[in-house]
């Protein structure tokens, strides 16, 4: 199973460069569909909004142009299954546990090994090039790879490169269906999609002591799920008949807060 998010009804395995780019925008329009209809629920008017759009709009032209990913979520997904096995198969972790430095091919623990056995049907070169490009691993000068990140989605990409879009798009937006769907949809109060979170102001030097709290628990709370899922994982037998279900856990910083 992978560990990030994906849109109800949006995700769909993607070729090409056309197919990924049509996915990124169809996340997209989902994404501010559910941010304008959630914030309609909180009273704002039509004209308020348009408004807040276009300032929104207006203060992106500031920031520079980047070109879009061909990585498609179906891709993102087979890295996060690979940084799975990786983490938690004693087959791949050094004296320490820790996830160990794989050669590429050859031996008893190489990276190709750990593909074929998380992702079978996939082409070791291939993913490794991904993951690669996403910043999740680098190669050594000794021909090693090594895993410098626990999660896909966050990855900036290699060397200030393009962000896999639709992860990061279906990434909010599997936030953002929950929240809507507690707004507009939910039969009762009691009855709703979990969705919780804390928050206190608190001095700025407590912030990589909340950073590095939440990252352990919460990659421990994921893993339990992930694990959960993983045991009940099936193909449907035909289009439509199944759907796509998680968690997730996250941090914030709001900086600008008074």
């Amino acid at each position: 199973m992978s560990t990030i998010s994906t849109v109800d009804g949006v995700s769909g395995a993607t070729n090409g460069e056309g197919n990924v780019n049509n996915a990124v925008s169809r996340c997209a329009q989902v994404l501010l569909q559910r941010v304008f209809r959630i914030m309609r629920a909180c009273g704002f008017s039509e004209s308020e909004l348009r408004d807040m759009a276009m300032c929104a709009v207006n203060e992106v032209e500031m920031i520079a142009d980047s070109q879009r990913s061909e990585i498609s979520a179906r891709q993102a997904m087979l890295c996060c299954d690979v940084v799975l096995k990786w983490r938690r198969d004693c087959n791949f972790l050094d004296t320490d546990g820790a996830p160990a430095l794989l050669p590429i091919d050859g031996g008893i623990k190489s990276f190709s090994k750990l593909v074929r056995a998380s992702v079978p049907d996939a082409d070791p070169q291939a993913l490794l090039a991904t993951m690669v490009e996403l910043g999740v691993v680098r190669i050594s000068e000794e021909k090693s790879v090594e895993l410098i990140s626990d999660s896909v989605v966050t990855c900036s990409g290699k060397d200030g490169r393009a962000i896999a879009g639709e992860c990061v798009l279906e990434h909010i937006c599997g936030f953002l269906g929950s929240v809507e769907f507690n707004v507009f949809d939910k039969p009762s109060r009691s009855k709703g999609r979990f969705e919780r979170a804390c928050y206190a102001s608190v001095p700025q030097e407590l912030v990589p002591v909340l950073q590095q709290l939440v990252s352990a628990r919460g990659q421990d709370f994921v893993d339990v799920i992930d694990e959960w899922l993983t045991r009940r994982v099936s193909q449907p037998a035909s289009p439509g008949q199944g759907v796509l279900v998680g968690a997730g856990a996250y941090v914030f910083v709001r900086e600008d807060f008074e």
